[in-house]
Parts: C-alpha cells; sequence; structure tokens
C-alpha cells in the first residue's frame, strides 16, 4: 500500500465512508419505523442554481414562483411577467 494518498483517492474513500455511515442511520432508523429518505428533502442542486439566477437571488427553491420568469415561465406556460404578479409579505 502507498505511504499517501493522492487527492481522489482521499475524496472517493471519504465519500465511501460517507456513505456507509449515512445507510448504517438508515438501516437504525428503519428498525425504529422511521424511513430517513422520505423525511430528506432533496434538491438537485443544478435546478437550485438556475432558480436562484432566474429570481436575482430571491429565491433557491427550483418549486418557487420566483424561479419561473422569462424563457422558464413560458416553457412552464405561466409565471411572472406572463399575466402573474406576486407581492412581498411582511
Amino acid at each position: 500500500m502507498e505511504d499517501n494518498l493522492s487527492m481522489p483517492e482521499l475524496v472517493a474513500i471519504l465519500e465511501a465512508k460517507q456513505k456507509e455511515d449515512y445507510q448504517h442511520k438508515k438501516f437504525l432508523a428503519a428498525l425504529k419505523g422511521i424511513d430517513l429518505d422520505k423525511q430528506q428533502k432533496q434538491v438537485n442542486p443544478w435546478e437550485s442554481m438556475k432558480a436562484k439566477i432566474y429570481s436575482k437571488g430571491a429565491t433557491s427553491d427550483p418549486n418557487d414562483i420566483l424561479g419561473l420568469q422569462g424563457y422558464a415561465a413560458q416553457q412552464a406556460g405561466f409565471g411572472i411577467g406572463a399575466g402573474l404578479d406576486y407581492g412581498v409579505l411582511q
């Protein structure tokens, strides 16, 4: 075995360990009747980034109406600037 690990090898080892730990926690939670995958809300980072860009930083939630502006709103059939408006509640 090598004395030194390269960065890609180290990252792969750490990711494998994190995945193993999560699987173990998931198993223990399942024994108690808890579904961790159901409780964990996974958002696609690409969709989150697009929503943040389209809303000019107002939201990173791809399901938020602020993310549907311009071409994305046209593709969805509605959106801000296409007869739909919004207001900020205080």
